[in-house]
Parts: C-alpha cells; structure tokens; sequence
C-alpha cells in the first residue's frame, strides 16, 4: 500500500483530498496526467492553503527523463516523490520549515524502494530508474537487466541502489518522533516497512524478477505491534 493513501486519513474532507492528490500523482507516474486531473488537485490546495507549485512540481513536460547518474535519479525522485510527499505532509499539517527535509527524504526512500521491487514491471512500461552509468561500469546490458540475468555486476548495480534507499531512510528517521498521533502511528508503519522490503531484497540475493517483492504476515504483524505499541523500531 502507497505510504498515506486516502483510506489512512482520519476524517471524510482529509480523504477525499489526498484521493485527488494520488489521482494526479498516479497519472504523472505513469506518464499520463490530464489537466482535469491538475486543476482538481490545485483546488486542493487553495482549500487547504497548500504550495501549488508542489503539484506542478511533480510533471515534466518533456517526459520521463533519462537516469544516467544517480544524480539525475535523485532529482526526479525529489520532484515527483518528494513533492507528493511534501503536500500529504503539509495536508496533515506540518507546515512548518522544519518538516519538508526529512520528509523530502522519506519520499526518496519511498522512491527507491519502490523502484526496486518493481524494476521489472517499470521496465517492461518504458520507465528505466536504474543510474545507465553505473551498469556501463560493472558491464551489464541492457538485455541483462531487462531479462534479470544476474551477475555479480548487476548485483552491485542493486546494492548500491539498496544503499542510497537506507540512506534516505536514515534521514528521515526523526520524523518516528516529531510526527505524532495517527501520523507518527503510520509512518512508523511505512518507514519500517520499507527497510524490511530492502531487506527481503537482500535476502533474495537481488532476484526481484521472478515473483514479487512483498513482505510476510510475520513481518506486517511485527511491524504493526511495533507502530502501535509505540517501541522504538
């Protein structure tokens, strides 16, 4: 489940604005938003006072750009996610300067992490969130990465992604205390979730082709205890 989605809101007018807010977000993801789609999500924000520029933010007009250094990852990452994760923020309201660094970095943990456990459906759409100068570094192909021939390249290709996601996660991990009620609640819920994904990641010696990448009930319920009972994770 994407971090914050409508139904972790906990009343009706906050649900039905971060609907909108995902709704223009999904259609930007997948290269296809409408102007419909944005004028909804800018009256949004000037009904809660949010930055439009957060929305606009969030679309490039010339597409989906190419990634060939982690650079260039992150700064699409932080428009697109880190937008996203801004205006959820604020909508909350956590509107002071404080907030948007550490979760500008909870929306890149949130990226890589999810660039990871779907590389292969985001490959199969078009979308290439892998750095092109690192595979041409360890010598992977193209067709390799495509087909998920992994070698001891590809995987350090991988690793080095699951490492700037930790990092990000690293950043942001203060907000376990300086968020509170349902908010601190479910973003211990995500923050944990997403290193425990990494982790499975890991684990699978980097295969995220052949199934997918999901967490275990034991983890979900472990994660959930800890979230709600308020233990540090």
């Amino acid at each position: 489940m994407p971090p914050f989605a409508p139904s972790d809101w906990p009343r009706n007018e906050l649900r039905e604005a971060a609907e909108v807010l995902w709704r223009w977000h999904y259609a930007v993801r997948a290269g296809a938003p409408s102007q419909i789609q944005r004028n909804r999500a800018h009256r949004v924000c000037e009904k809660f006072k949010l930055p439009v520029h957060l929305v606009d933010a969030q679309f490039r007009e010339d597409g989906f750009p190419v990634i060939r250094a982690m650079t260039d990852l992150f700064d699409y990452g932080d428009r697109l996610a880190g937008s996203h994760a801004l205006l959820l923020a604020k909508l909350a309201g956590y509107t002071a300067n404080w907030i948007e660094d550490p979760v500008r970095q909870f929306g890149r943990a949130v990226f890589l992490t999810r660039s990871l456990c779907l590389l292969k459906e985001d490959l199969q759409s078009g979308r290439h969130f892998i750095p092109l100068d690192g595979l041409h570094n360890k010598r992977v192909a193209h067709a390799d990465l495509m087909h998920g021939r992994l070698s001891d390249g590809l995987r350090s290709v991988l690793w080095k992604q699951i490492v700037y996601a930790r990092d990000a996660y690293a950043s942001c991990r203060a907000l376990n205390h300086d968020l509170s009620g349902w908010c601190r609640r479910r973003f211990r819920i995500y923050w944990a979730g997403g290193l425990h994904l990494l982790a499975r990641i890991e684990s699978r010696k980097f295969d995220v082709w052949s199934k997918p990448v999901k967490l275990t009930l034991l983890h979900k319920t472990r994660i959930y205890l800890r979230a709600h009972t308020g233990k540090t994770i």
